[in-house]
């Protein structure tokens, strides 16, 4: 007999309040004064590059580490900081691992219900059943981790996570050791089973468009700290600086100078609101914004090199004045190929204008 479709228990949310966590090793500081607020249900994204503290931010949320100073709240109650600590296992907390930490001599059913203990047997099988059967995995009830894919089985480390029903699920570049042709299905279904478990939820990432496809909100991370919290949108179109704008697109960056309100660059004119005149720039412009059409309109270029990359094709676009081709990226040209003359056009759109480095 076929069971309906179950919808993972509700969990009673929790809003977590971070203020000026700080925490090193040795010398090195590896949070240095994060000041965060996840809202309850809300689905955030730590993104940031190897090394840039958020792991490390993660286990201080988690009690797996203790901050050097700082607090840390789950709604009301301090977890971390000057008026004490509560150890992990009494934060009401999930969390989910890099390589799963599946209990391999325990069948799933088995590692789903291990942290049911309050339960009788009987209730903690039917929960952790009921658990598996809405990430889809019930027929492997009674089967060994060893058994599954590398998704199915970060998808029961994901019921076994949630069927406690924890306030806070904390999830630690889960889905890093998939293939990644079955990295977008897993994903959707885990973004599926959050929204519907209602947790708030904490996903570490180095993925951008992991950050984008999952994330309320994305919280980018650099050498320990939050350089800009904002929705996928707004992070995306409002980069905070020009490292930012690179971690998000591959961009081309063309020099230019202020005057009137606008950087002029050997591409044209673009608007810099706010920079004084006679101030260096950079003029940021994503891949596809530099649209190539027939010789003769817009700035001269010639094609160098061109990829096929299935649905886009890659160009690079050696123009006068420009120190390094720009980089395009659009639907195949009919016949465009390296040595052809074309026209290049830039979407203004698509450009971002940053205050040049100083030297």
């Amino acid at each position: 007999m076929q069971h309906p479709p179950s919808r993972t228990p509700v969990s009673l949310a929790s809003r977590l309040i971070l203020e000026d966590v700080r925490h090193g090793y040795g010398t090195v500081e590896a949070v240095r004064g994060v000041s965060l607020v996840v809202e309850p249900g809300e689905i955030l994204c730590l993104l940031g590059q190897s090394g840039c503290g958020k792991t490390t931010l993660l286990r201080l949320i988690a009690g797996i580490e203790r901050p050097s100073s700082g607090s840390i709240r789950l709604d009301r109650h301090v977890v971390a900081g000057p008026e004490g600590f509560v150890p992990p296992e009494k934060r009401n907390i999930g969390l989910v691992f890099q390589d799963y930490a599946l209990f391999p001599h325990l069948t799933n059913l088995e590692n789903v219900s291990f942290g049911l203990r309050a339960l009788s047997a009987t209730e903690a099988r039917e929960e952790a059943l009921r658990a598996l059967r809405r990430v889809r995995l019930e027929h492997y009830a009674q089967d060994y981790p060893h058994a599954l894919s590398g998704g199915e089985q970060q998808r029961v480390a994901l019921a076994r996570a949630l069927v406690p029903r924890p306030g806070i699920l904390l999830m630690d570049e889960p889905f890093s050791g998939l293939d990644s042709r079955l990295r977008g299905s897993v994903r959707a279904d885990t973004l599926k089973v959050l929204r519907d478990a209602r947790a708030t939820c904490i996903i570490v990432t180095h993925d951008p468009e992991e950050a984008m496809r999952l994330g309320d909100r994305i919280a980018l991370m650099r050498q320990g700290e939050i350089v800009q919290i904002g929705t996928p949108e707004e992070i995306y179109r409002h980069p905070a600086d020009i490292a930012a704008a690179r971690f998000f697109c591959e961009i081309n960056e063309v020099d230019g100078v202020v005057g009137s309100g606008r950087v002029i660059t050997p591409l044209g004119a673009f608007d810099a609101p706010g920079m004084d005149d006679g101030q260096d720039a950079v003029a940021a412009i994503r891949p596809q914004g530099v649209e190539l059409r027939a010789p003769g309109t817009g700035v001269p270029g010639r094609v160098v090199s061109h990829r096929f990359l299935g649905e886009l094709d890659l160009y690079e676009v050696a123009v006068e004045g420009v120190d390094r081709p720009l980089v395009a990226r659009r639907r195949t040209t009919a016949g465009l190929s390296r040595g052809h003359d074309v026209g290049v056009h830039i979407d203004p759109a698509e450009v971002l204008v940053f205050a040049a480095a100083r030297p």
